[in-house]
């Protein structure tokens, strides 16, 4: 009895002196918004993933995966339909699927996730990248279909990665580089613009006085009318007789009255 129990204490000795040289941890703690894969060197892959917290391992290794979103930047070199090549800093996010987190230890094996971000993921960008670009010129690239350009990058992205755990949120993109004579195209299309906006505003102006004109001059007509209309009605036969003395009394003019009718004739 006794030297089965010091058997079985030695064996606690020696399993405590190759975790403690070779680094072994009988715990190990997974990060919050992680997933923990254990690799037993008996047995490979364990089925089952850990969730964040402390676990009882014994001599497992555990790899950590985030479950929790991401984001990383990369800048690709790509061309366009036109044969431009540029370059533009690319920014996405992403998490790993947790229902597929062992699925991906199997693939990649003990890779860590940084590993996998710059080799394996960051292929799958440049090659979706350069697939949505080379649908585009570079002046449509950094105009009119630049958010068609980023939607296409994204949609190969996705596809690429989420079949193998990874999901990718969502994505941006930069202004690409340019060469010269590209530079030359955007910038007479800015003065095209600032010249149509100009002679837009300008029109508008001579149309806006135009009808301020034309809206006073309809408004004196209208006074000018509305005055007459007003002397019209206050003419009548008094008023007619009236104005008749007054010009009999300014140039003289008197009534002479015949035995066959009333003249009227200039005094002396």
């Amino acid at each position: 009895m006794g030297k089965q129990v010091k058997f079985i204490g030695l064996g606690v000795v020696v399993v405590v002196i190759l975790a403690i040289l070779g680094g072994f941890k009988f715990f190990d703690r997974v990060e919050n918004g992680n997933v923990g894969i254990r690799y037993a060197i008996s047995g490979g892959v364990r089925d089952k993933a850990l969730s964040q917290g402390i676990h009882f391992v014994g001599l497992d290794y555990v790899t950590q995966y985030p479950i929790k979103t991401q984001s990383i930047k990369q800048r690709v070199a790509v061309a366009t339909s036109d044969g431009k090549k540029t370059d533009v800093k690319i920014s996405y996010s992403y998490h790993v699927d947790p229902s597929k987190a062992v699925a991906i230890y199997k693939k990649f094996g003990s890779a860590d996730i940084h590993a996998i971000e710059t080799g394996w993921l960051a292929q799958k960008l440049q090659k979706a990248s350069r697939e949505s670009m080379a649908k585009f010129t570079l002046l449509e690239v950094v105009g009119t279909d630049s958010t068609k350009a980023q939607a296409g990058i994204l949609k190969s992205f996705q596809q690429a990665a989420e079949p193998y755990g990874f999901v990718v949120e969502d994505l941006s993109f930069g202004t690409p580089s340019i060469d010269e004579q590209t530079q030359k195209s955007i910038d007479d299309i800015i003065k095209a613009g600032q010249d149509n906006k100009k002679a837009e505003l300008e029109a508008k102006t001579k149309e806006t006085q135009a009808k301020a004109d034309a809206d006073a001059k309809i408004t004196a007509a209208n006074a000018e009318a509305e005055a007459n209309n007003k002397i019209n009605a206050s003419i009548n036969d008094q008023t007619i007789a009236y104005m008749e003395a007054q010009a009999r009394l300014k140039h003289g003019w008197v009534t002479v009255q015949t035995n066959d009718a009333m003249v009227d004739a200039k005094g002396n």
